[in-house]
């Protein structure tokens, strides 16, 4: 799924790239391939334990340790659907860009719940780690936040954002991608 979103935003490269709430590092990893400058930030440092990326540094979404900088593109994968308050992470975060910079947030749709996901998992026929991640994934997008198109234009909008584009992957549309940019 990381790779489709990397893909997907088609980054320049020598863009310079912050993802927020990296985990042990893939996107960051995946956008260096690229030939993007990445760093990544979490804030749990048991995340760096396997990490997969050099240029990482422990931090909260909520008060990042840097200063406002020029960032082509900020990411933020299944991070804001996880908080009790998205829309101050996605403040946080607008100061950072670069002029026509772009935040990118992957997370799931207003489709993923457990059903949906349990009828993926038979489709695909996964089993054990796979069949379970996706399952887990889901009961936290049903007692968490799940996005829709109308959904992330209201979020963006309020963080003085403009939603420039949305699409959804995964079986029937169960993550929602979104890109966006200052107003």
């Amino acid at each position: 799924m990381l790779r489709s979103f990397a893909s997907w935003l088609d980054p320049k490269p020598a863009s310079l790239i912050l993802d927020v709430g990296t985990g042990p590092g893939l996107l960051p990893a995946i956008f260096s391939q690229m030939g993007c400058r990445a760093f990544g930030i979490d804030s749990s440092f048991e995340m760096f334990r396997d990490a997969l990326h050099s240029d990482l540094v422990l931090a909260n979404a909520l008060a990042l340790p840097i200063k406002p900088s020029n960032f082509n593109l900020i990411t933020a994968s299944n991070l804001l659907f996880l908080l009790p308050d998205p829309l101050s992470a996605l403040k946080e975060m607008t100061p950072f860009l670069a002029p026509n910079g772009e935040i990118a947030l992957l997370n799931p749709s207003e489709k993923m719940n457990i059903s949906a996901a349990t009828a993926l998992a038979n489709e695909r026929n996964l089993e054990g780690l796979a069949r379970e991640s996706l399952l887990n994934y889901a009961a936290r997008a049903e007692r968490h936040h799940r996005w829709s198109e109308s959904n992330l234009r209201a979020l963006f909008t309020s963080a003085n954002l403009e939603l420039t584009d949305t699409t959804t992957k995964m079986g029937e549309g169960l993550v929602r991608f979104a890109r966006g940019k200052k107003e």
